[in-house]
């Protein structure tokens, strides 16, 4: 047996041994299933039973599934079943301790009021020194696709030299481009770039790097590709995350940006936020969350 599926094991015989309904159970043993993949897969290969859980993997892990874009109140239920087995194995101290709250996490609330500030020029740039500097370029390059093209981290680590090359003839003949790969539930859409110059750069700087490392933006630590998109999202996000940036906070910066260019073409701030809504992939009817969530920080500008 395997060092992750012993530890799986292990915390899956605690928490069946908490009382609850059968779907209860069978939720708390999904959350279990979710967290030993993703805390091995990031790396954290050192657990082996569930008292060694710590506040770090707490942290990672819920960092992970805002990325993904799962819903708070999923979250917090998450959370609750993983508060549940710290209880039983006895760490009820990192449980119910301050730090490990959901306000603490980040996850606060069923509101999807917007509490994230977009991506600023200088957070981006350090993105790209660092990545530079650590040899890792294709984790500013990935944040670049994101802040530029409007892309969720899985649209960007599917940017492969095909597709980035597509985008250039796209960017230069329409200004409009086509996501296809990694996009949520499957569903494909343009989007309407406005900066078209630094998106231009973006998409070369990313293709020349991905065209370098045989096709891929996310390598692993010894220069060997990811096993696997699953693994090279967890690689992206906890190097983002030690970098103490959230990658998510480009898509805010580039829905602000959008939503300007926007209401400067003559669109009413209702129209304007439809556009931006269609373009990050949120479908129609979804202007007023926009404007709550992704284009927050302008109100009073």
């Amino acid at each position: 047996m395997s060092k992750k599926n012993a530890f799986a094991a292990k915390c899956r015989e605690k928490i069946l041994s908490i009382k609850g309904s059968h779907h209860t159970k069978e939720a708390r043993t999904k959350t279990i299933g979710k967290f030993s993949d993703l805390v091995f897969e990031l790396g954290f290969t050192h657990l082996k039973d569930p008292h060694d859980i710590s506040l770090k993997n707490l942290v990672v892990y819920v960092d992970y599934r805002k990325d993904e874009g799962v819903e708070i109140r999923t979250i917090q239920n998450e959370l609750s079943h993983l508060r549940s087995l710290l209880r039983k194995c006895g760490k009820k101290e990192l449980a119910d301790s301050p730090e490990a709250s959901n306000r603490a996490l980040g996850v606060s609330g069923g509101s999807r009021i917007g509490k994230k500030e977009p991506l600023t020029n200088d957070e981006l740039n350090v993105a790209y020194m660092r990545s530079e500097r650590l040899q890792r370029k294709g984790m500013g390059c990935a944040l670049g696709l994101e802040r530029y093209l409007g892309l969720r981290g899985n649209e960007a680590l599917h940017a492969l030299p095909d597709t980035l090359r597509r985008w250039l003839r796209e960017l230069d003949s329409t200004q409009i481009i086509f996501v296809i790969a990694g996009t949520k539930g499957g569903r494909t859409r343009y989007v309407h770039i406005k900066d078209v110059g630094k998106a231009r750069a973006a998409i070369c700087h990313a293709l020349d790097v991905a065209s370098a490392q045989h096709g891929f933006l996310v390598m692993r630590k010894n220069g060997e590709a990811a096993g696997g998109l699953r693994q090279a999202r967890g690689i992206y996000h906890t190097w983002m995350h030690r970098a103490g940036i959230k990658p998510h906070a480009a898509r805010y910066a580039f829905a602000c940006s959008n939503y300007v260019a926007y209401l400067g073409e003559g669109f009413s701030n209702r129209e304007a936020s439809l556009l931006v809504a269609a373009d990050l992939g949120h479908g129609s009817g979804r202007g007023r969350w926009i404007r709550s969530v992704y284009t927050r920080s302008l109100r009073g500008k």
